[in-house]
């Protein structure tokens, strides 16, 4: 495909084609999701996620969310209504026992109950800064910043004061039941071949100088000859709430670099605005996890966790008359600003858009499954983790899975226009990543205190405490 120019006498515009995903509006509804343990319900909708009908075709209605006073208002409320005293405040190290979690889901899943609230959402913990062993005890152990939640205007549940989403049980299991034999975890939206080849079709017929109207017109046309994008989830259920999110964050970044959807953040730029002329005509970005060395105490039982956890890899395509994309021999400046600007403000992107959050909190988790395979921690504290694993007794919560999604188009005003595809998606290879990341055991004086501190009670029940 080769760069095409649509004008008139007063228009010039570049066009980028994106995805068309919808979320689905929920209420408190959302604390009544069963995440983990006990009987998983029906085909539920992915609350505070992307809308998907029985065909797999996502919906293309949107609903934004808000950080508005009286919203974080509702959430107190909710949360207060809905949470205990001691979940629903703030805490800078809250530790939640693994192990202990797994026999208190035992007891819902031998009465076929759902969990409560406080364990699908993993008391609140919004990250994964520690994991620690205790091979004397039978105890792992994971700590992080927490403070209570409730499900937001659209259904996602996040924190009531930073609105930051908590990790979720259900979340973690799939990690542990899929870490340890794929390869790699992730999703792709992407444009058919034969939409390419459409698509090439419609540019060679309708290229000529027009009216502004015309040109507008073209524009609604070319997302109908593209047609329906492919969605492609591998390494976990498609059906999971796991996937649903790698499919959201995939889809509002796609938005965001053609300027559909944009960010409250200071001087933040779209792909579309970042373009100059004669650039390339596909683009193409990925999310990948990023972590900074991983600390290790000297008898190889704690860790602790730091660094971003995601970053946006971009690489630049060209697509041939048969519709076939293969890599571009140069790679375009700005498909590597508009990567470098939100991996560099990814953490302002997930404050505004929390499922860039989201992304960063399963991530974790699949790094905690693949540090369990590698350092063997189940195994050094007698943990098989047997309701965890079993999907007969310990069902999960299901939605549609995604398949297919509407192309839409976005334009801007320019001296020439270009043609922009837009693919890539998420990928996570969480067992390579510990294989090629840094260990370090010198020198860790606050990890081998926190060890110290973080001692589970003696009382067998609590499987949470701060």
């Amino acid at each position: 495909m080769t760069d095409s120019v649509l004008t008139s006498g007063r228009l010039s515009v570049r066009l980028a084609i994106v995805l068309a995903l919808g979320l689905t509006v929920g209420d408190s509804a959302a604390f009544a999701q069963f995440a983990g343990g006990g009987q998983g319900g029906g085909n539920q909708g992915n609350l505070g996620g992307i809308a998907i009908d029985a065909a797999g075709v996502v919906s293309p209605a949107f609903a934004k969310e808000t950080t508005a006073r009286l919203n974080q208002r509702r959430q107190e409320a909710l949360a207060a209504e809905h949470l205990s005293a001691d979940v629903n405040v703030s805490s800078p190290l809250r530790k939640v026992s693994l192990v202990r979690l797994e026999k208190m889901s035992r007891e819902f899943a031998d009465q076929n109950k759902h969990v409560p609230i406080e364990m699908q959402f993993l008391a609140g913990l919004q990250r994964i800064d520690y994991v620690f062993v205790y091979p004397e005890t039978g105890d792992i152990v994971i700590a992080g910043p927490a403070e209570g939640f409730a499900p937001n205007v659209i259904g996602r549940v996040l924190g009531t004061s930073t609105g930051r989403p908590p990790l979720r049980l259900d979340d973690l299991i799939v990690a542990l039941r899929t870490v340890p034999n794929a390869s790699l975890i992730g999703c792709s939206i992407d444009p058919t071949q034969q939409g390419l080849v459409q698509f090439n079709n419609y540019l060679k017929r309708n290229s000529f100088a027009t009216t502004t109207a015309v040109i507008q017109r073209r524009f609604r046309e070319m997302a109908q000859a593209m047609g329906n994008q492919d969605v492609s989830v591998f390494g976990v259920p498609a059906n999971s709430h796991y996937a649903s999110v790698l499919v959201e964050a995939d889809y509002r970044m796609k938005l965001m670099s053609v300027g559909l959807e944009r960010p409250k953040i200071s001087k933040w730029k779209s792909h579309l605005q970042l373009i100059g002329t004669g650039g390339n005509t596909l683009q193409r970005w990925w999310f990948t996890p990023l972590y900074d060395a991983f600390k290790q105490s000297q008898d190889g039982n704690a860790f602790q966790i730091s660094g971003q956890r995601v970053q946006l890899m971009s690489q630049s395509e060209q697509v041939s008359a048969s519709g076939k994309r293969s890599a571009a021999t140069m790679q375009a400046q700005s498909i590597e600003k508009f990567a470098k600007q939100f991996t560099e403000r990814y953490e302002d992107v997930a404050e505004v858009s929390p499922i860039f959050a989201e992304l960063q909190n399963i991530i974790d988790l699949a790094i905690l499954a693949a540090l369990f395979e590698k350092e063997q921690l189940p195994q050094k504290v007698d943990w098989s983790m047997e309701l965890f694993l079993d999907e007969a007794r310990a069902p999960l919560a299901k939605g549609h899975s995604p398949s297919k999604v509407e192309s839409v188009c976005n334009y801007r005003k320019a001296g020439r226009s270009i043609i922009g595809l837009v693919g890539g998606g998420v990928t996570i290879s969480a067992n390579r990543l510990l294989r090629q990341v840094e260990f370090i055991r010198e020198g860790n004086r606050e990890l081998e205190g926190s060890v110290r501190d973080s001692v589970p009670p003696a009382e067998l029940h609590t499987w949470w405490w701060d």
